[in-house]
């Protein structure tokens, strides 16, 4: 079909021409005026039917090659659709995270997840920030929701955070309610382990832990975790306290990494 219209299309003027010049030898050679007439009338019906299919076809086909551009144009602007509202909840994220940056005397930089640590033996993530050696190692990294970890490796605009879900981290923190300190863990799971917190201490069910302060890496004040069950065991001299993360390492895209020294803009 596309070679025969190929063809039509082609040498579509010879052909009439051609046939033209047949029909008017038909009649140049006839004398009967009734043959004439009805060579003529065939001929009208002939070069009508010829004109329109022609036409038809030619139609058809500007049809199918508007279909298909207006395709890829529609194609087109709801891609652009989605990159816009990607950009958008983006925005409002990072919106977010600067007014939770806003009053601070600390330093603040903005960072993005690229990928998952490249190192094997570290729970974490790639991330990747505008501000070219403005982050140190062992710096902590958090979001609106609270603490994700702390830097463990920089090279100019990338480096690698340790989450406190790594079997190697360890955060010191305070209950808030009782003001006892405690060290943050992995349990192994989803979740983390309060430790060194003696039998005699009272830790209940949703009490709130917020980073102590006693370390260079972490900043006071930063809230870690919530506590989500408590058993004391009457022959161990700690309890068995299980904490759930504040932050859905789940859903995280963007981070803050906080630098010690002066406030700056962002």
């Amino acid at each position: 079909m596309l070679i025969l219209r190929q063809f039509i299309s082609r040498f579509r003027d010879s052909l009439l021409l051609v046939f033209y010049i047949l029909l008017s030898s038909a009649m140049m050679l006839s004398s009967d005026s009734v043959i004439v007439e009805g060579l003529r009338s065939s001929s009208l019906l002939s070069i009508g039917f010829i004109q329109g299919t022609l036409s038809e076809i030619d139609s058809y086909f500007a049809l199918r090659k508007t279909n298909r551009e207006l395709f890829l144009e529609n194609t087109k602007l709801a891609y652009q659709n989605f990159q816009m509202q990607d950009a958008l909840l983006e925005n409002l994220r990072l919106h977010k995270l600067l007014q939770f940056t806003d009053h601070s005397e600390y330093h603040f930089v903005p960072a993005k997840i690229i990928g998952f640590s490249p190192l094997d033996f570290i729970t974490g993530y790639l991330l990747k920030f505008n501000q070219a050696d403005s982050v140190k190692k062992n710096t902590a990294v958090i979001t609106p929701d609270g603490l994700v970890g702390k830097i463990i490796k920089v090279s100019s605009r990338y480096a690698i955070c340790q989450n406190i879900l790594d079997a190697n981290s360890r955060v010191s923190v305070r209950v808030q309610r009782s003001r006892e300190l405690g060290i943050l863990t992995w349990d192994g799971s989803k979740g983390l382990l309060l430790e060194n917190i003696s039998n005699t201490i009272d830790i209940q069910k949703g009490d709130v832990l917020f980073t102590s302060g006693m370390s260079r890496t972490y900043p006071p004040n930063i809230k870690a975790g919530i506590v989500i069950a408590v058993h004391k065991n009457e022959d161990a001299l700690f309890q068995t306290i299980y904490v759930k993360p504040v932050v859905n390492f789940n859903k995280l895209e963007e981070l803050v990494i906080i630098q010690p020294g002066k406030k700056n803009e962002i």
